[in-house]
């Protein structure tokens, strides 16, 4: 199978006629529409079929649509090794990490990089993706879901759940900066949908103490939480670094055996064993904990040397 051949059909995908297709990778439409046809025959599939003046995909290459995602995804990987093998020098990696931490604290690190460094590209997961994504282009992760066997990690910490309030708010006024589950409880909270890690570790908090709070809206970007919860909506509840004035709140455990510990999201980066820029990574991660520190995240964990 020519790769090429996967780049002018993922080229129609994206641009949905043959026309807009060639214009965007400069080949002529004849050309082009030969080289898909040569591709059908080399799957033995046919892969578009005729609507009005777009080509639609059939079942066939709906389903063959992720596929070569991922071989052009891998293809570049693999290229990207070798001329970093070549080179001596890594010019780029994928992260992978949830939407929530890309925004919270992820970007925030990359504009902290520097030319000389690796260009870090950003890629949204879920929790629980992070083995998934890694087989798929992605050349580490940032997550605070437990490490799968027979990957390489390092520990960035841990992030404490916070409750944010506006800065006119009695507790901020006070200068309030812990408090336990069971003050909180009373108060409307929003929070990050279930499928969250940091809401797994809130709600075992809640059912261990037997506490509920008294109403409860869902959210699961952070800088909304922050937002609604600056003016004045409710506590908002995030693991995100303080934004538009709030005041944040650690969170203390109220349930049996654990009373007064601080409710935390741990946190670690991952990577699969003997990648080729492994030693960049693990320069990133160490960097990447000293940021969060730096940033007022109470880190307990020091990162592996």
């Amino acid at each position: 199978m020519n790769l090429r051949r996967l780049q002018y059909f993922l080229a129609v995908v994206d641009a949905g006629t043959l026309t807009a297709a060639a214009e965007k990778i400069h080949i002529a439409q004849p050309a082009l529409s030969r080289q898909i046809k040569t591709l059908e025959g080399e799957l033995k599939l046919a892969l578009f079929e005729p609507q009005g003046n777009k080509l639609a995909l059939t079942p066939a290459g709906r389903a063959f649509v992720p596929a070569a995602r991922r071989l052009m995804l891998e293809t570049q990987s693999l290229e990207d090794a070798a001329d970093s093998l070549r080179t001596g020098h890594v010019a780029a990696l994928v992260a992978a990490a949830t939407a929530a931490s890309v925004r919270g604290f992820l970007a925030p690190f990359i504009a902290t990089t520097n030319p000389t460094e690796p260009l870090i590209i950003t890629r949204e997961t879920s929790h629980f993706a992070i083995t998934e994504a890694l087989l798929h282009g992605s050349d580490f992760a940032v997550s605070p879901a437990p490490p799968e066997p027979g990957l390489a990690t390092m520990p960035l910490g841990s992030i404490p759940l916070k409750a944010f309030v506006p800065a006119n708010h009695e507790w901020a006024l006070a200068g309030t900066t812990e408090l336990p589950l069971e003050e909180l409880i009373g108060h409307h909270a929003i929070l990050p949908s279930h499928q969250s890690v940091s809401r797994y570790i809130l709600d075992d908090a809640l059912n261990q103490s037997q506490l509920a709070f008294r109403q409860v809206s869902e959210c699961d970007d952070g800088n909304t939480i922050m937002a609604l919860a600056a003016a004045g909506h409710g506590l908002g509840i995030t693991t995100d670094l303080p934004a538009y004035g709030t005041h944040p709140i650690r969170i203390l455990n109220s349930a049996p055996g654990a009373t007064g510990r601080t409710l935390r999201l741990p946190l670690h980066v991952a990577w699969i064993p003997g990648h080729f820029a492994e030693k960049s990574i693990r320069a990133l991660a160490v960097r990447l904990h000293d940021f969060l520190s730096e940033q007022g995240a109470t880190i307990t964990d020091s990162p592996a040397n």
